[in-house]
């Protein structure tokens, strides 16, 4: 089965309605239902994507997501260690030609440690870090 990496941006659009991507997010998670693709995120990005939601829409809605992360048999949450963390901010410090999060960061090690190339986001630095978007 296929994994994609799913980032904030793309969990925020798919549950933000007045998110200017929302339309695209249902879309491509259509799109990852009819090919029965994986989704795999790291305890960042959750934590980044659950304070976004709550920040732009409301409780409600950011509980509905965690939920649907939580209950859902194509999502798979890793969980980042120290190790991982530390090399996320030895990556971070050798890009300082690129305005990665750290967040990001950790996500492109992890990708890279699992061997993922396809990414779900509408975050362009995926790109420039040599991912490929899942749907293209």
């Amino acid at each position: 089965m296929t994994t994609v990496f799913v980032d904030t941006s793309a969990l925020v659009a798919f549950f933000d309605k007045a998110d200017e991507m929302h339309l695209e997010a249902r879309s491509k998670m259509e799109i990852i239902k009819r090919k029965k693709l994986k989704l795999l995120l790291t305890n960042f990005i959750f934590d980044e994507a659950l304070t976004l939601c709550v920040t732009r829409t409301n409780h409600e809605t950011a509980v509905k997501m965690g939920e649907f992360i939580f209950s859902s048999n194509i999502i798979e949450i890793v969980w980042l260690n120290e190790e991982l963390q530390r090399k996320a901010w030895e990556y971070f410090k050798r890009h300082s030609d690129k305005i990665y999060s750290f967040t990001d960061c950790t996500s492109f090690l992890v990708m890279q440690k699992m061997e993922m190339q396809l990414f779900f986001s509408f975050d362009e630095d995926f790109k420039r870090a040599g991912f490929m978007d899942f749907s293209r």
